[in-house]
């Protein structure tokens, strides 16, 4: 199966992406750095790692959709490079040491944060001129 990349709205929806990428690196740095003033670096940190790796998986996902030519083994296999990569990266935390906790807090929020930019933008999708739903 081979889906294509030059649709009509494959250019709306790679800006979508570069928008929820950038709403999840925002959304995790920014309360990484509200957490600062509570707790001490390196909690801080491990919380905005957790944002930034779900934000780079979320923009390594978006490039391998937007290529010309998709097919449904691309796809596997990029989502199998970007699990390996998360859970590699994530050993590599916990031997230096941060703390994985602050990591997963950072990763929900990420998470958190694109899923309300979706919901908002398919909802906004679906109404029409005048305010009601389809």
């Amino acid at each position: 199966m081979i889906f294509s990349g030059q649709k009509k709205d494959s250019l709306s929806w790679e800006i979508r992406m570069n928008k929820l990428v950038l709403i999840q690196l925002v959304s995790s740095l920014a309360l990484g750095g509200l957490l600062l003033l509570w707790s001490d670096w390196l909690i801080a940190g491990s919380f905005m790692m957790g944002g930034i790796l779900v934000s780079l998986n979320a923009w390594i996902m978006a490039k391998v959709f937007v290529s010309a030519n998709v097919s449904q083994k691309s796809v596997y296999r990029s989502a199998v490079f970007r699990y390996i990569g998360i859970f590699l990266m994530l050993f590599f935390l916990a031997v230096v040491g941060v703390d994985l906790l602050a990591v997963c807090g950072g990763m929900f929020i990420a998470y958190l944060a694109g899923f309300i930019f979706s919901a908002n933008s398919a909802l906004n999708g679906c109404k029409r001129p005048n305010g009601l739903l389809k």
